[in-house]
């Protein structure tokens, strides 16, 4: 029902489209991903430009991480953060988006780390932009006293994913990659 990035981003959300059911679990290693930030007494080192195959396939490596955790938060936000959902669980809602909150985070983190060609570096910040918004709704709707409260955010929610699909496609057009292509799901299209 709500969450991330598109390609992270390869779904469009616009329909409500989500990538289809798999296993969960998988979400756990987003948070995982998150590095820690030490402080350094000397300069920081430089990072090395790499060639576009090379970069094509960091950025694909971090979209793929980044649906693989996607999917099953697809399926428990879907089943748990919808009122009208007989298994609607506040709980496990706000479990889902959380974690949907880290993947997202986990994501961005691994295009920070990216050495971007200069025409990239605008779309990106865009993208990193757009996705703390939708960072900061995630965080809302986890923490949401009740079900009718993060519905009440879902159409915020549902703006920023179709914003952040179209960030996500500009940079993967930057990259050479194509567009991304929507996965197909059995999801419902969100409440207007």
């Amino acid at each position: 029902m709500l969450g991330g990035n598109s390609d992270c981003h390869g779904q469009n959300y616009t329909s409500g489209a989500r990538p289809k059911a798999a296993t969960a679990g998988v979400v756990a290693l987003a948070g995982l991903l998150i590095a820690g930030c030490g402080s350094s007494t000397g300069p920081s080192p430089t990072q090395t430009p790499v060639d576009q195959a090379q970069l094509q396939r960091l950025y694909k490596n971090a979209a793929n991480a980044y649906n693989t955790a996607e999917v099953p938060l697809a399926q428990a936000e879907y089943g748990y953060c919808v009122a009208a959902s007989p298994p609607g669980n506040l709980m496990k809602c706000e479990t889902a988006l959380s974690q949907d909150r880290q993947a997202t985070i986990a994501y961005d983190n691994s295009l920070r780390g990216m050495v971007l060609p200069a025409g990239a570096k605008a779309d990106v910040a865009k993208l990193l932009s757009d996705d703390a918004q939708l960072e900061t709704l995630l965080q809302q709707a986890s923490t949401a006293p009740s079900l009718a409260a993060v519905t009440a955010l879902t159409p915020q929610i549902f703006n920023l994913i179709t914003t952040t699909n179209a960030d996500a496609n500009r940079l993967r057009v930057d990259l050479g990659l194509p567009v991304a292509t929507p996965l197909p799901t059995a999801t419902a299209t969100p409440a207007a």
